[in-house]
């Protein structure tokens, strides 16, 4: 099928790329809010300026099965694929290669990541089926990599990977940052399902930055991508964001920087320019306590941010401490009040089970956040610590006082215990999240409950779950693949829906014809077919 390893490196002499690379999405639970992936969509848009032939396979918003993937590889014959994971999501990723080099054993594979950037060695130890491990910011690690494949280069010399040589392991040096952000091509998104992620109506993920500043013991990013930070060009970002608004559809933009907010004249930028352009577009961001100030956030309101999220980990000033934080109570305090007078929408995240967490501490962080939400109707949301590899908390567990429970990696998402403190065990954590979800369930279906009363803004958020519910249905069982012949009209199609994934005729029938209206679904002409069939655009 495709080319064998030592005949790519024997290609020519001269460096030419590999022409046929698939690149996966390994598929996460609903749960973690499928978004499109913005990682392996700036892979496939520098690979593709180098003149590969790219293709993204998204198993996020399709069904994944060994047999599909077969068929995609004898379809298009790659030379190499490449797979994007993170922790919770890294065995599934290692099945999927495995899949690959049982179905050609000639093609090259690649896995990258966070979860294997720092965990390389154990990768290639445990994993022989994977070729190489990509570690850090890939985007040119994996362009000098496929060049030096096809001009028989030493591997030894491209910084960023990690591969086998003699059946040991070699771990290279790491790569320099790209400096320039501008430099490198737009996402490929066209590589993507677009349709399928404007149907979930979840927003698309945009970038003005990478890197963090801050130096939190549970988070890898500064690792990953500096301790400094590099920043796009606002115009570059503001055309993206129009692009994707004007010519892709959708209506909320999340821009996924550690921190927006670092540096207030690239913010105001920003705005100024979505203003300029009267972008009628939504957009959220990730930011910090200690970054904003009245004006910043009205200014972000102004051009369209409605939602922000604050991590502010505990309500305990000891743990912040503890963590690297650099926050207090207080300052959380004062920045969900300046957001929430800014008219902003505020969600409030908590980590339980950092390190010196016992029962006064978790009572504190609860305290803190039922606070907020009495004062400000703040969302809220509790996680548990997950020590991944890559963290100061990991590599310093038994100093920090953690007992990690499991190396399962599948179970690091966050959502179990997966590790605790000696002062504050498994079962207690899951009391608080037990609680927790338990309030959320009865405040969910008060929701519904005055929604069907008539209360409009609750109304469009029960619809909204309804019909991102019912398309993530559609998806994970591959309805519309399966049902795509059942009669010419919406109507049919939607009978034939409703009976297959379990859901009212009346309910089908509403969401079908939203989904075609919108241009998410449409009835093509198919070779070998004697009629149209409905398709995913």
């Amino acid at each position: 099928m495709a080319h064998n390893l030592k005949s790519l490196l024997a290609v020519s002499d001269h460096v030419q790329m590999s022409k046929r690379v698939l690149l996966i999405n390994t598929p996460y639970p609903y749960e973690e809010c499928p978004v499109p992936p913005l990682g392996l969509s700036y892979l496939a848009g520098i690979l593709r300026r180098e003149k590969a032939e790219v293709r993204i396979l998204d198993l996020l918003v399709m069904p994944y099965s060994p047999v599909m993937l077969r068929r995609e590889l004898e379809e298009f014959q790659p030379d190499v694929v490449g797979a994007s994971c993170h922790t919770a999501n890294f065995k599934a990723a290692c099945r999927i290669l495995k899949v690959c080099k049982n179905a050609d054993p000639g093609l090259i594979t690649l896995i990258g990541g966070p979860h294997v950037s720092f965990a390389a060695s154990d990768v290639l130890e445990k994993m022989p089926w994977i070729d190489f491990v990509v570690m850090g910011e890939g985007d040119e690690t994996a362009v000098e990599l496929l060049k030096a494949l096809a001009d028989g280069r030493d591997l030894t010399t491209v910084s960023g990977i990690a591969f086998r040589k003699n059946g040991n392991a070699v771990v290279n040096a790491p790569r320099p940052l790209i400096k320039d952000l501008d430099s490198l091509p737009l996402p490929a998104r066209d590589l993507l399902p677009i349709s399928r992620y404007r149907a979930l109506k979840v927003p698309c993920t945009v970038i003005t930055s990478r890197g963090c500043p801050f130096g939190c013991i549970f988070c890898s990013a500064p690792k990953m991508f500096g301790r400094g930070v590099r920043y796009r060009n606002p115009r570059l970002v503001v055309d993206e964001i129009e692009m994707i608004h004007r010519e892709l559809g959708f209506q909320e933009i999340n821009i996924v920087d550690d921190t927006f907010t670092v540096k207030e004249p690239h913010v105001e930028a920003i705005c100024q320019g979505m203003r300029d352009r009267n972008l009628k577009i939504t957009w959220s961001v990730y930011s910090r306590v200690d970054t904003i100030n009245p004006r910043m956030l009205r200014t972000m309101r102004e051009a369209g941010c409605n939602w922000v999220c604050f991590g502010l980990e505990s309500g305990s000033q000891k743990i912040l401490d503890t963590i690297k934080k650099r926050i207090t109570t207080d300052k959380s305090r004062e920045g969900i009040r300046m957001a929430t007078e800014a008219g902003l929408n505020v969600l409030a995240s908590f980590i339980l089970g950092l390190p010196g967490e016992n029962p006064e501490t978790a009572g504190q962080t609860v305290a803190l956040a039922k606070e907020l939400f009495d004062k400000y109707k703040v969302s809220y949301g509790f996680h548990l610590l997950a020590p991944m590899p890559g963290t100061e908390v990991r590599e310093q567990a038994t100093e920090y006082g953690i007992r990690i429970l499991t190396h399962d990696w599948s179970r690091y998402n966050a959502n179990r215990p997966v590790a605790e403190t000696t002062t504050f065990s498994a079962a207690q954590m899951m009391k608080i999240v037990e609680d927790y979800e338990n309030s959320i369930s009865n405040a969910w279906q008060e929701m519904q409950r005055q929604a069907k009363c008539g209360d409009a803004v609750l109304r469009t958020r029960v619809d909204r779950a309804a019909s991102q519910e019912f398309v993530w249905k559609l998806l994970s069982e591959g309805a519309i693949e399966r049902l795509g012949n059942s009669g010419s009209s919406e109507v049919e199609l939607a009978q034939a829906v409703a009976e297959k994934i379990g859901v009212s005729k009346g309910r089908a029938r509403r969401e079908i014809k939203r989904l075609v209206s919108e241009g998410n679904l449409v009835r093509r002409p198919v070779p070998g077919k004697r009629r149209p069939v409905w398709q995913w655009a």
